[in-house]
């Protein structure tokens, strides 16, 4: 039987799923190879967007069993193994060690577990022998119990913001604005214990962004998130509007993030924040494509840029080219809300609105459909019931855009109250 090439992508966070079918074209296109998802559970949607889906266990406990399953099916089918494209936070491990076993372009499992696990991270931050000139360490603690939670807080004076060591798209990430609510945030966190649990200072009133990076091709995305106790990120712009003296600020902080962790990483999503007093400090670090449709913004913002046809062709040749796209102007996402508690009965026509208020669409979709469960208040980016797109050549229009569709779209949302039981 003749061999033939394959790609294998290692997990999707949330709702990603249609993220896989542009990295199957790219395979096909590129290289005529197929793609091969592994995932740890198979959803419905996983056969739609791949070639062949395959079952198998992302845990650290498990990753030595799981490169020896996915390699005897990879031989018994007679695949050839172009590269490793790890898509998931929990996928980042299990793909650094399939590229270390197969010889492929890649970073390694020690390098991993710092981009899953944020207290390691940490740990690399604090041991850093330099840093940019305007960089500054956040705070940071394991915790592991409500008594050393509120001694925490109460030497952090009296605020934190806590969340799970190993998790993405926000969940569990919680402030605390008074020790009293630190029994309260401690409950709440009880599904992401086992996993760890960090304690940061609480940064206020400072920007946040991310430096993004696929192969060596670096931008900066501004990043608005919900207020409240809860935070979850609700917009996203590429690239962000700054100065010169900012931008720089803010590339060296990424930068040196990634050069804490490892040389070789394809993909990066490091979080920044950018203080009041000017100085930079690193929220965490991803060693994977940044969420909320950031690759997709940068192919609308920037010219002859396909981040998606860029990662690929890093996986098979490995190939790190330092530039900086070029913008054609700025591209931004808004996530949809839910007016109220309930059960979803219809939304408004995106299309048919932004039309009427003279805005060029990109993309809308709705991630929730009519008889689905809502809530007003956004715990995480899964509440969220759908996102629109848009492009603009001034940033100023572009957000105001962004604002008012999702105003008009969320007062047209309807939802039906349930009762509450007597």
């Amino acid at each position: 039987m003749s061999t033939k090439s394959c790609m294998v992508v290692v997990g999707y966070n949330g709702n990603r799923v249609n993220d896989i079918q542009k990295l199957r074209e790219c395979c096909h296109r590129l290289y005529n190879a197929r793609l091969v998802l592994l995932v740890e559970q198979v959803q419905a949607d996983d056969h739609r967007v791949a070639d062949h889906v395959c079952s198998t266990s992302f845990a650290e406990a498990d990753v030595l069993d799981s490169v020896e399953q996915v390699a005897g099916c990879l031989s018994a089918d007679h695949w050839q193994l172009l590269g490793v494209l790890p898509f998931s936070d929990r996928g980042v491990l299990l793909g650094a060690a399939l590229a270390t076993h197969f010889g492929l372009p890649g970073i390694t499992p020690a390098q991993a577990r710092a981009g899953l696990d944020k207290q390691i991270f940490r740990q690399l931050e604090a041991r850093g022998e330099s840093s940019p000139v305007d960089y500054r360490p956040v705070a940071s603690m394991r915790i592991d119990s409500l008594a050393q939670l509120h001694q925490r807080v109460v030497e952090l004076g009296g605020k934190g913001f806590i969340k799970p060591a190993c998790e993405g798209a926000s969940r569990g990430c919680r402030v605390i604005n008074h020790p009293g609510e630190c029994e309260e945030a401690w409950q709440a966190l009880k599904p992401y214990r086992e996993g760890g649990i960090v304690l940061e200072e609480l940064v206020q009133n400072a920007r946040e962004y991310s430096w993004d990076d696929v192969a060596g091709s670096t931008w900066i995305t501004e990043k608005t998130t919900t207020e409240g106790a809860y935070r979850a990120e609700i917009q996203q712009v590429v690239p962000a509007p700054l100065n010169a003296r900012l931008q720089a600020r803010l590339m060296a902080a990424g930068q040196h993030m990634a050069a804490l962790v490892s040389a070789d990483n394809g993909a990066w999503h490091n979080e920044v924040f950018l203080r009041d007093d000017g100085l930079s400090s690193a929220v965490e670090t991803n060693m994977r494509p940044g969420g909320m449709h950031i690759w997709d913004l940068a192919r609308h913002a920037f010219e002859d840029f396909d981040p998606w046809q860029r990662w690929v062709r890093w996986a098979v040749a490995g190939h790190i080219d330092r530039h900086v796209p070029v913008a054609r102007g700025h591209c931004g996402i808004r996530l949809l809300r839910a007016p109220l508690d309930g059960i979803l009965r219809s939304m408004p026509d995106i299309a048919a609105l932004a039309h009427n208020l003279g805005m060029d669409l990109v993309e809308a979709l709705y991630a929730k459909k009519a008889g689905d469960p809502v809530s007003a208040l956004v715990q995480d980016n899964t509440a969220f019931v759908g996102h629109i797109m848009l492009f603009n050549h001034d940033y100023a229009q572009l957000s105001d855009d962004l604002l008012r569709l999702a105003d008009a779209i969320e007062a047209r949302i309807e939802v039906t109250v349930l009762a509450l039981a007597g």
